[in-house]
């Protein structure tokens, strides 16, 4: 009984029309740290976390870096796994054009030295995440920014935007 009013229920959804797909679509919002956008005095700061090479890649092709700032973010904590050598496994050229304002965390030298490989500027290398999250979206007032990060340096990440913007309560990274 209980499948049948779903059942009838996507019925009617699938009916309602396009528009209504779209609508309801525009309603989605991501989890916390998973695409999610955080406004910093009026820059969005969208936030991209990378678990793996097959996740790391599709971020970076799914997120042009042509008018943006980008900043990654590596944490090796036990949430994050120790074992970093997957990132060797990313192709870090699409940064070429932009390269990276802000390497951070606390595998940051071994991220920069990844992005020197495949010839990826680095300008600034910093492991104190959140003193360096807090320069980074202040670099550059209005221009749109994205951050790629692990777990943990994810959570690390919104408790520091957490001090200067409203960022959703979502019961971890403070």
């Amino acid at each position: 009984l209980r499948q049948a009013g779903v059942s009838q229920r996507m019925i009617d959804f699938a009916h309602s029309g396009t528009q209504a797909m779209i609508d309801a679509a525009a309603e989605v919002t991501p989890a916390f740290g998973r695409g999610e956008v955080i406004d910093v005095d009026g820059s969005p700061v969208e936030l991209l976390l990378v678990k793996n090479p097959m996740g790391f890649r599709l971020s970076l092709a799914s997120f042009a870096p042509e008018g943006c700032d980008t900043m990654i973010c590596i944490n090796d904590e036990y949430a994050d796994g120790r074992d970093m050598s997957w990132l060797w496994d990313v192709d870090f050229t699409s940064l070429r054009g932009t390269g990276v304002a802000m390497v951070s965390g606390v595998r940051a030298w071994d991220m920069a030295l990844r992005l020197e490989y495949d010839q990826v500027p680095v300008e600034t290398v910093d492991t104190e995440l959140e003193t360096s999250v807090e320069r980074f979206v202040k670099t550059n007032p209005g221009k749109p920014k994205h951050i790629y990060c692990t777990y943990t340096a994810m959570l690390k990440a919104r408790a520091a935007l957490g001090t200067i913007a409203h960022v959703a309560d979502a019961g971890v990274g403070r």
